[in-house]
Protein backbone atom coordinates (compact mmCIF):
# COMPACT_ATOMS: atom_id res chain seq x y z
CA UNK A 1 0.00 0.00 0.00
CA UNK A 2 2.81 2.52 0.98
CA UNK A 3 4.51 1.63 -2.84
CA UNK A 4 0.96 3.14 -4.06
CA UNK A 5 0.60 6.53 -2.10
CA UNK A 6 4.52 7.17 -2.65
CA UNK A 7 3.85 6.44 -6.59
CA UNK A 8 1.75 9.30 -6.94
CA UNK A 9 3.38 12.81 -7.17
CA UNK A 10 1.45 15.92 -5.77
CA UNK A 11 1.99 17.51 -9.23
CA UNK A 12 0.47 14.92 -11.26
CA UNK A 13 -3.55 16.16 -9.32
CA UNK A 14 -2.84 19.15 -11.57
CA UNK A 15 -0.84 18.09 -14.81
CA UNK A 16 -3.23 15.40 -15.06
CA UNK A 17 -5.83 15.08 -12.99
CA UNK A 18 -8.00 12.06 -14.36
CA UNK A 19 -4.94 9.92 -13.71
CA UNK A 20 -4.68 11.05 -10.24
CA UNK A 21 -8.37 11.00 -9.32
CA UNK A 22 -7.53 7.09 -10.99
CA UNK A 23 -4.84 6.38 -8.39
CA UNK A 24 -6.64 7.43 -5.46
CA UNK A 25 -9.94 5.69 -6.54
CA UNK A 26 -7.20 2.15 -6.54
CA UNK A 27 -6.06 3.38 -2.51
CA UNK A 28 -9.17 3.65 -1.71
CA UNK A 29 -10.52 0.26 -3.01
CA UNK A 30 -7.28 -1.42 -1.91
CA UNK A 31 -8.12 0.04 1.81
CA UNK A 32 -11.24 -1.02 2.14
CA UNK A 33 -10.08 -4.77 0.89
CA UNK A 34 -7.28 -4.29 3.33
CA UNK A 35 -9.21 -2.78 5.89
CA UNK A 36 -7.20 -0.02 6.20
CA UNK A 37 -9.86 2.58 7.68
CA UNK A 38 -7.78 5.78 7.91
CA UNK A 39 -6.11 5.18 4.41
CA UNK A 40 -9.56 4.91 3.46
CA UNK A 41 -11.40 7.47 4.85
CA UNK A 42 -8.27 9.66 4.34
CA UNK A 43 -8.62 9.12 0.56
CA UNK A 44 -12.58 9.38 0.69
CA UNK A 45 -12.18 13.19 1.68
CA UNK A 46 -8.81 14.15 -0.02
CA UNK A 47 -11.57 13.56 -3.08
CA UNK A 48 -13.95 15.56 -1.89
CA UNK A 49 -11.21 17.95 -0.33
CA UNK A 50 -9.74 18.30 -4.37
CA UNK A 51 -13.11 19.41 -5.58
CA UNK A 52 -12.53 22.76 -3.29
CA UNK A 53 -8.59 22.90 -4.15
CA UNK A 54 -9.07 23.07 -7.84
CA UNK A 55 -11.68 26.21 -7.57
CA UNK A 56 -8.92 27.90 -5.74
CA UNK A 57 -5.82 26.28 -7.41
CA UNK A 58 -4.31 24.48 -4.15
CA UNK A 59 -4.47 21.12 -5.53
CA UNK A 60 -1.23 20.97 -5.41
CA UNK A 61 -0.81 22.28 -1.80
CA UNK A 62 -4.03 19.97 -0.82
CA UNK A 63 -2.71 17.12 -2.54
CA UNK A 64 0.48 17.18 -0.40
CA UNK A 65 -1.47 17.37 2.91
CA UNK A 66 -2.96 14.52 2.42
CA UNK A 67 -0.20 12.25 0.63
CA UNK A 68 2.18 12.96 4.00
CA UNK A 69 -1.06 12.21 5.68
CA UNK A 70 -1.72 8.59 4.40
CA UNK A 71 2.03 7.98 4.97
CA UNK A 72 1.62 8.93 8.31
CA UNK A 73 -1.42 6.42 8.20
CA UNK A 74 0.02 3.53 6.83
CA UNK A 75 2.52 3.61 9.57
CA UNK A 76 -0.24 3.49 12.24
CA UNK A 77 -2.19 0.83 10.75
CA UNK A 78 -4.29 -1.07 12.12
CA UNK A 79 -6.82 2.04 13.73
CA UNK A 80 -9.33 2.71 15.38
CA UNK A 81 -11.91 5.92 15.21
CA UNK A 82 -10.03 7.80 17.17
CA UNK A 83 -7.24 7.11 15.41
CA UNK A 84 -8.48 7.76 12.24
CA UNK A 85 -10.17 11.07 13.51
CA UNK A 86 -6.50 12.31 15.02
CA UNK A 87 -5.09 12.22 11.28
CA UNK A 88 -7.94 14.35 10.12
CA UNK A 89 -7.30 16.82 12.71
CA UNK A 90 -3.58 16.47 11.13
CA UNK A 91 -4.64 16.98 7.57
CA UNK A 92 -6.99 20.04 8.64
CA UNK A 93 -4.01 21.77 10.22
CA UNK A 94 -1.35 20.94 7.57
CA UNK A 95 -3.87 22.94 5.24
CA UNK A 96 -3.92 25.84 7.96
CA UNK A 97 -7.52 25.49 8.99
CA UNK A 98 -9.04 24.21 12.13
CA UNK A 99 -10.03 20.62 12.90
Amino acid sequence: MLALVEGITPSLVEEHPVQFLLHLDQIRQKAEQHKLTALHDLSCAFESALQQAFKHGRGTVTAQAYLESMKDALSCEPSDRRMTEAVMANVALRLGGQP
